[in-house]
């Protein structure tokens, strides 16, 4: 019972430890960019003007729009807070946190006590664990999916296990078809919530039943899996399946859609070699390399190993099929027990397990100001900006106090250009409830649409990769309102006071 309470105690300071890191500086120093932006004002409408939409925000494929599943789970945090996306994150981080217990079952069934805990204890301090759980987006509640579905997935493994010991038979094995079904729905959810990582483990969920394979297996799998994706096919029935066909266009583009090509798989593994490193040793890419490898070889002494070798191969080269190459995040999934693969290697070292645990702690804690700064190094995507929520914040606050309570008008410089969601959403979500009213709307580029303002401001980020469209935004800016007279800045976001229109 005593030895019950002290696992019970360090696998919940594990979990104090995880939340305290991830939430650390949160409300200040949260990455607020184009997709927590437009994630939020989707968010913000169906919260506040009821547009409860089958589809929500397009990809960044043309043609191909977000499920609503993550905004509906969503709303409730941005709900009861006010909109605000620093407690929309917390609430993704809880999530991710209360998973644990999940994983450190999931992984005890797979290896043993010892690597659970010590999966644990690295996935707490993780620099790049951490990085990702700070990313306000839809792939981020992967990551607690991904820790459940191992759970279940080893609860069916427990069953038959048990079954097995029970009848010493080759009878057929009937597999716990609740556990079937909760298996495939988790799969579904995750498709929901990013189809270019939840579609790849379906063949897994096919591969790990197949021993057992009935009518009533494979109907339970397809509807937990189908489940989620309803209001998808409602929007698609409707539409003459609209997104359908824009999933076959891109396949079909040269470079896009499925084949074999061995470049793309090498890539590929690179990539995961890369999002092993992130949350292990980073920036020693060998050091987590030589551990996951040597992890993988010590893996085929374990009874579960098909299991362990199966749930890390059959996604990634299903993945790798897709010729478009993968992206960091398409690989979270495989991250959890990616990193508990690599410490049962660590584990098997026999003298050098404490000396390289520690090294391992050390390089992950020393990597945390990096994410207090903040630092945009491990954003999987998004520009290379910071840009945090209270520097928006810090912007609007200074148009407003420049304005002093007068009407004006703001031009903003956004990547991608035109796409201003981030900044409706600050407007109506922090501006308008503190300040009482919004700047003047305009539907040109020219003072003449301006009626009321008395002010002008232009806001603007960097744009490395097309400098030529920000100086000319800027060149017209200064022809309409003249060269700025005052000005401030915010990590990378910067406004500029054009002028008095004196009206």
């Amino acid at each position: 019972m005593k030895n019950k309470r002290n696992l019970l105690s360090a696998i919940l300071l594990l979990m104090l430890l995880a939340f305290c890191l991830r939430t650390h500086h949160l409300s200040t120093d949260l990455l607020f960019h184009r997709d927590q932006g437009l994630h939020s004002l989707s968010i913000w409408n169906i919260w506040h003007e009821g547009k409860l939409s089958l589809l929500d925000p397009l990809s960044d494929v043309d043609g191909l729009t977000h499920a609503p599943i993550y905004f509906w789970l969503m709303i409730p945090a941005y709900a009861l807070s006010g909109g605000d996306p620093a407690v929309a994150s917390l609430f993704q981080i809880t999530l991710e946190v209360l998973s644990l217990p999940f994983l450190y079952l999931a992984i005890k069934k797979l290896f043993n006590q010892k690597t659970a805990l010590l999966t644990l204890l690295i996935y707490s301090v993780s620099y790049g664990g951490i990085g990702l759980s700070r990313w306000l987006v839809n792939v981020t509640p992967i990551l607690p999916l991904t820790n459940l579905l191992l759970f279940l997935l080893t609860r069916q493994e427990g069953s038959e296990l048990s079954a097995v010991r029970k009848e010493q038979s080759d009878c057929r094995i009937v597999p716990n078809l609740w556990l079937v079904f909760t298996t495939s729905l988790t799969v579904g959810i995750i498709t929901q919530m990013d189809a270019a990582i939840g579609v790849f483990l379906l063949p897994f969920i096919f591969w790990f039943f197949r021993s057992k394979f009935s009518l009533k297996t494979f109907t339970l799998i397809l509807t937990g899996f189908l489940l989620p994706a309803l209001p998808l096919i409602a929007f698609e029935l409707r539409h003459n399946f609209v997104i359908t066909q824009a999933v076959l266009n891109f396949s079909g583009k040269s470079g896009h859609g499925l084949g074999l090509n061995p470049s793309v798989f090498i890539a590929n593994l690179g990539i995961l070699f890369t999002e092993i490193n992130k949350i292990i040793s980073y920036p020693y890419i060998y050091i987590s390399s030589i551990l996951f490898v040597f992890g993988l070889y010590k893996v085929k002494q374990l009874k579960n190993h098909n299991f362990i070798y199966a749930f890390l191969l059959i996604p990634f080269i299903c993945l790798s099929f897709f010729q478009r190459g993968a992206i960091g995040f398409f690989l979270i999934s495989l991250l959890p027990l990616s990193l508990a693969i690599s410490i049962y290697g660590l584990q098997s070292l026999s003298g050098l397990t404490y000396p390289l645990l520690i090294l391992i702690l050390c390089l992950n804690l020393s990597q945390l100001p990096n994410v207090y700064k903040p630092n945009n190094a491990l954003i999987p995507i998004g520009n290379a900006n910071i840009i945090t929520l209270q520097d928006r914040k810090n912007i609007i606050d200074f148009m407003y106090h420049q304005a002093n309570g007068e009407q004006f008008s703001v031009w903003f410089y956004t990547i991608p250009y035109f796409q201003e969601e981030v900044w409706d959403y600050m407007l109506y979500y922090y501006a308008e409830p503190k300040y009482g009213y919004l700047p003047e709307q305009t539907t040109g580029f020219s003072p003449n649409d301006l009626k009321t303002s008395q002010y002008f401001f232009a806001v603007y980020e960097p744009d490395e990769d097309r400098p030529i469209n920000l100086e000319s935004w800027q060149k017209e800016t200064v022809k309409n309102f003249g060269p700025s007279i005052k000005t401030f800045s915010t990590h990378d976001l910067y406004i500029n006071l054009h002028s008095s229109l004196n009206r």
